[in-house]
């Protein structure tokens, strides 16, 4: 009893000087920010980038502060749908499709569709398998088609083949937690709400220093984020890996999203952020940190790097498109978002005059500018570090190496952008 009384007074003060950190962090970043400041003099563009990068990233901690769960409603339980398109996912499908009996909710509320889309290996033995052992306990259907079909097309088979009220989508490669469900469906109360996204964790981070640095920002990503979206109903992206949708929200655009087109191509990537746009056009979507699930990401930088650059160009298109209506939204949450757009079409502009046209101008380098991007992942990696992430620093020092080796992306992304092939496999 003491022992314990011992750790928790130290987990105190460790987390006390964690915050420490965290603080005097944002007092370096504002004295780097006068310093940019100066550097520009008078050029109004580049101040307004400094001031706008850095006003976005600190109100992303200060939204997320405030966000909070809706309380458990025992009285509610709607019946779910987990649906789960899988190509050639025969290492994780059968772990994937047992987590959902695992669940601690009431098995006659639950359901599950498997799509196995023209998978080339075991995925459909592997499916087969788990249903098998799982019995009779929850109804599971698994759909077998021959030939690839795509993501869209069995997300859109498992949304008309469900016969329940919510649908949760998992990818084939991510687990739910056994307490996933009733704290994501618990926001559905609420019939304003369309969407809510689970916090996702990385299953595999302890594979190597890639996996690492993914864990951090997957964590900062929904933890902070998407706290900070969802508190005001605007998540902008529930993710694949674990999201759930009202299938009555979901059946009024059903069609208009299977068959989106954008600059006269179909669209065959970015699936969970155009639907998650269809939803918070007219709906909420909102962010359920106790909704956890793990997923397996990337472990070498080849499968990372094209994994990154099929996101960045479904981003690009999807943003392009919301913007039409975010200004509809919360005003803070319009702000946020246009001011997001502002700073990832001119980042790689600035970083540019940075890294090129700085150093060969004046024959200085760019320490400023390398140290301030430094500093803001590094408060990431502080705040990480507090909540128990491990490995926090030499994370961010990956981040930041990766952060500078990809800010190609987007423009690669622009150029691209109707290029609808996948971009993983």
């Amino acid at each position: 009893m003491l022992s314990e009384r011992i750790k928790r007074i130290g987990e105190a003060f460790k987390n006390l000087g964690g915050w420490f950190i965290f603080l005097f962090i944002v007092y370096l970043i504002f004295l780097i920010k006068i310093a940019t400041i100066d550097n520009y003099q008078n050029n109004l563009f580049f101040q307004a980038y400094s001031m706008i990068v850095t006003g976005f990233i600190l109100s992303r901690f200060l939204f997320a502060y405030f966000h909070r769960p809706v309380a458990m409603d025992e009285n509610y339980q709607p019946s779910v749908t987990f649906v789960v398109p899988a190509k050639n996912e025969q290492d994780n499908i059968a772990e994937t499709i047992m987590r959902f009996n695992r669940v601690d909710y009431p098995k006659t509320n639950i359901e599950v569709i498997a799509i196995n889309d023209g998978s080339t290996d075991n995925t459909l033995w592997e499916m087969l398998r788990a249903k098998r052992q799982i019995g009779g306990e929850i109804r599971i259907d698994i759909i077998d088609w021959k030939k690839n079909r795509g993501k869209r097309e069995g997300m859109a088979e498992g949304i008309k083949r469900a016969s329940h009220d919510i649908i949760i989508f998992v990818d084939s490669d991510s687990f739910v937690d056994k307490d996933c469900v009733k704290n994501l469906v618990k926001y559905f109360s609420d019939p304003k709400v369309g969407a809510v996204s689970g916090h996702t964790d990385v299953y595999n981070k302890d594979t190597n220093l890639l996996t690492k640095m993914q864990a951090l920002r997957y964590y900062v990503a929904f933890k902070i984020y998407k706290s900070a979206e969802s508190l005001f109903g605007a998540v902008t992206c529930c993710p694949g890996c674990c999201s759930a949708y009202r299938k009555e929200y979901l059946m009024e655009f059903l069609e208009p999203w299977l068959k989106q087109k954008f600059l006269g191509v179909q669209c065959t990537y970015g699936d969970d952020r155009s639907l998650t746009n269809k939803i918070i056009k007219k709906y909420k979507a909102v962010y359920s940190d106790e909704a956890k699930a793990w997923t397996v990401v990337p472990d070498t930088l080849r499968k990372y790097i094209r994994q990154q650059q099929r996101w960045k160009k479904s981003w690009v298109r999807e943003t392009l498109i919301a913007s039409n209506f975010m200004w509809k939204k919360n005003p803070l949450a319009a702000l946020s978002f246009y001011s997001y757009i502002f700073i990832a079409f001119t980042s790689p502009l600035v970083f540019f005059r940075a890294v090129a046209w700085y150093p060969a101008a004046t024959g200085n380098w760019p320490i400023v500018y390398l140290a301030g991007l430094f500093l803001m992942l590094l408060l990431h990696g502080i705040f990480y570090s507090i909540e128990g992430g491990k490995s926090w620093l030499s994370s961010v020092v990956a981040f930041w190496v990766v952060s500078l080796m990809l800010i190609w992306q987007l423009p690669w992304a622009l150029l691209t952008i109707r290029d609808p092939k996948w971009g993983t496999r």
